[in-house]
């Protein structure tokens, strides 16, 4: 699991205090510490993840108020959700644009940050009739160590 600074962490939680207050929602331990475990880490987690990082901190918590919380997150726009083919659903404490690279043999998921994919406006008939107001484009294929063990060879 690659760790985020600890900087990037603090504004994270500046971030949410400010987003909970504007939404009426209690700053609560179980809110603040599954936001502090899943802004430390860059690899998209789980909901089991997230679980197995504060089970040991939040005595009694479970896998269900881990999820509700993490769902609350993205409906108040601190986190989001990422499909990928695993069919799990991860989530992500960077909410900035930013697009996905995902490993459709161990699940890993990658954040892509390529400027030339963030202003694409497709031009459809379809799109003038739907007001796009965010995308995400992910990119499947195989990691290096799944390219490696898997002999793969493009």
């Amino acid at each position: 699991m690659k760790k985020i600074e600890p900087n990037t962490r603090e504004l994270k939680t500046r971030e949410f205090e400010a987003v909970c207050r504007k939404n009426g929602l209690a700053l609560t331990i179980q809110r603040r510490t599954i936001l502090e475990a899943l802004a430390s880490r860059s690899d998209h987690p789980t909901v089991d993840q997230v679980y197995e990082d504060i089970k040991d901190y939040l005595k009694g918590v479970s896998r269900t108020t881990v999820y509700r919380v993490l769902e609350t997150f993205v409906s108040i726009g601190i986190a989001r959700k990422i499909s990928n083919p695993e069919s799990k659903a991860r989530f992500d404490a960077d909410t900035k644009r930013h697009h996905h690279l995902t490993c459709i043999k161990c699940g890993k998921v990658l954040d892509l940050h390529d400027p030339t994919l963030d202003n694409l406006v497709p031009d459809t008939e379809a799109v003038r009739e739907f007001d796009i107001l965010d995308y995400s484009i992910t990119f499947n294929g195989l990691c290096s160590c799944c390219q490696e063990t898997a002999h793969y060879r493009p």
